[in-house]
C-alpha cells in the first residue's frame, strides 16, 4: 500500500501541461499526467485472480484436456496401419480432422470412411466448439500473470494427451477399438460437461460491425504464418512418432504409446514452465522465439533417434518447446494487438485460417512416409520448423527492434 501511495504521489506531481505528439497523421496530444494514470490503472482492469478468474483457467484447463485427445491420435494411426484398414495417407486422413458424438459411433474395421466422418470430422467439430473459449477467455482475467494462467490453461492440452495416450494404448489391446472409442466418448461428456459452469466471458462482447482492422497490421500476417508453419511441423510429430518407432526402432505398440507419453508429459512441463519465465523474465515474443528455434534444433535431431531411449529424449524435446510456443502464443497476440472483447475475433481468425495446416499436415505426412520414408519426413518436418522461426522471429522484431527488449 505505502508504495502505490508513493506512486501515485509522483503522478500527481508531473508537470500536467507537457504533452506526447504522435508521428500519425491520426495521433493525439496527450497530457503525460493523463497518459501516465491511464497506463498505471491498467492493471486494475484485471482481477488477476480471485475465485472467478481460477474457474475460468480450471474451466479452459479441462476443455483443453478433451481437445488433447488430438494428441493421442498416434496411437490410432500405428493401430490402424497394423490392421491394413488403409495407407499412411488415408488414415491420416482421420486424425487431419479430429467431439464425443464422433468418438462413440460404433466402428469396425472395415469402415475407413466413417473413421473420417465420425472420429475426424465430428470430433473436429465438436472440440472447435470449446476450443476458442478456452483459449481466450483467461487472457480476460490476467494482466501480470497472463503468461502462467494461460501455461496452467492450455497445460490440459498436454495432460489430455498424456492419459488418452496411455490409456487408449491400454483399452485397445484390452477390449478392442470399438469399445476403446465408446470409452472415450462417454470420458468426453463429463469432462465438457463440467466445463460449463466455469466458461464466463468478464469483457463486455463489442456491439455493431465486427472490427477487422488487424487484418492491415503486418504483425498478424507474422504471427499466423508462424502458426501456420508450427501446426504443418507439430502434426509430423503427433501422428507419426509411434510409427516411427515402431517402423524404424521395432518398437511395440506399447512402448510406442509410450513415446507418446513422453511427448505429452514434456508438453504439459513446457507450458507451466515457460509461461512462467515469460512472465517473470523473457516476455511473451522472446519466450516464443527461443521456443521455435529450439522447436528445429530438436525436430533435426529426431532424425539420429535410433533406439528407445534416445527417440524418448527427442519426445521430449519437441514436446516440451511446442507446449511452450502453445502456451505462448495466444498471449503475444493480447500483447500485440491489445485486450478487447475483439481479441476472440482475432484469435477465432487465426485458428480457422490455421484449419488449412491442420487439416494437410497429417495427409501430406502420409503420403511422404509412404513415398520416400521415414527420415524424409522428418527432413521436411525440420524444414517447416524453420519457417516457423523466421516468422515468429519476424513478428517478436515487429514489436521491438532492441535486441535485449524484453517483449
Amino acid at each position: 500500500m505505502q508504495k502505490e501511495q508513493q506512486e501515485t504521489d509522483a503522478l500527481q506531481h508531473l508537470p500536467s501541461h507537457e504533452f506526447i505528439v504522435g508521428d500519425g497523421a491520426d495521433d493525439k496530444q496527450v497530457p503525460v499526467l493523463q497518459l501516465l494514470q491511464d497506463l498505471s490503472g491498467e492493471a486494475d482492469l484485471y482481477p488477476d485472480g480471485g475465485i472467478q478468474a481460477w474457474l475460468v483457467v480450471l474451466g479452459a484447463f479441462i476443455a483443453h484436456c478433451v481437445y488433447g485427445i488430438t494428441y493421442s491420435f498416434g496411437i490410432y494411426n500405428s493401430y490402424y496401419t497394423n490392421l491394413e484398414i488403409g495407407n499412411s495417407y488415408s488414415i491420416a486422413m482421420i486424425g487431419s480432422i479430429g467431439s464425443a458424438a464422433g468418438y462413440s459411433y460404433p466402428h469396425s474395421r472395415h469402415q475407413l470412411p466413417l473413421l473420417i466422418l465420425t472420429q475426424g470430422l465430428m470430433f473436429g467439430i465438436g472440440a472447435s466448439f470449446i476450443f476458442f473459449p478456452a483459449v481466450s477467455l483467461p487472457a480476460q482475467y490476467f494482466l501480470k500473470r497472463r503468461g502462467l494462467a494461460m501455461g496452467i490453461a492450455v497445460s490440459g492440452t498436454g495432460c489430455g494427451g498424456l492419459v488418452f495416450s496411455i490409456l487408449s494404448s491400454k483399452l485397445l489391446d484390452g477390449i478392442g477399438m470399438a469399445w476403446t472409442l465408446r470409452v472415450t466418448a462417454i470420458i468426453c461428456l463429463v469432462l465438457m460437461m463440467a466445463v460449463i459452469p466455469f466458461m464466463k466471458t468478464r469483457i463486455t462482447p463489442r456491439k455493431g460491425a465486427t472490427d477487422y482492422s488487424f487484418l492491415k497490421r503486418s504483425g498478424f500476417y507474422f504471427m499466423f504464418f508462424a502458426c501456420f508453419f508450427v501446426c504443418f511441423c507439430e502434426f509430423v510429430s503427433i501422428d507419426f512418432l509411434t510409427a516411427f518407432g515402431q517402423q524404424v526402432i521395432g518398437l511395440s505398440l506399447q512402448d510406442a504409446g509410450v513415446i507418446m507419453s513422453f511427448y505429452n508429459g514434456f508438453n504439459i512441463l513446457g507450458r507451466l514452465v515457460i509461461g512462467y519465465c515469460s512472465d517473470r523474465f523473457l516476455g511473451p515474443f522472446n519466450g516464443m522465439v527461443l521456443c521455435l528455434w529450439c522447436t528445429v534444433v530438436s525436430v533435426f535431431a529426431w532424425i539420429f533417434a535410433s533406439s528407445f531411449g534416445s527417440l524418448a529424449v527427442v519426445s521430449s524435446m519437441i514436446g516440451f518447446w511446442d507446449g511452450g510456443f502453445w502456451c505462448l502464443f495466444p498471449v503475444a497476440v493480447a500483447e500485440m494487438f491489445g485486450m478487447d472483447s475483439s481479441l476472440v475475433t482475432m484469435l477465432a481468425t487465426l485458428f480457422t485460417l490455421l484449419a488449412i495446416p491442420t487439416f494437410a499436415s497429417p495427409p501430406i505426412s502420409g503420403l511422404i512416409s509412404d513415398a520416400y520414408g521415414m527420415d524424409w519426413l522428418v527432413i521436411y518436418a525440420g524444414i517447416l520448423a524453420v519457417f516457423a522461426a523466421g516468422a515468429g522471429t519476424a513478428a517478436r522484431f515487429s514489436q521491438s527492434s532492441l535486441f535485449f527488449a524484453r517483449v
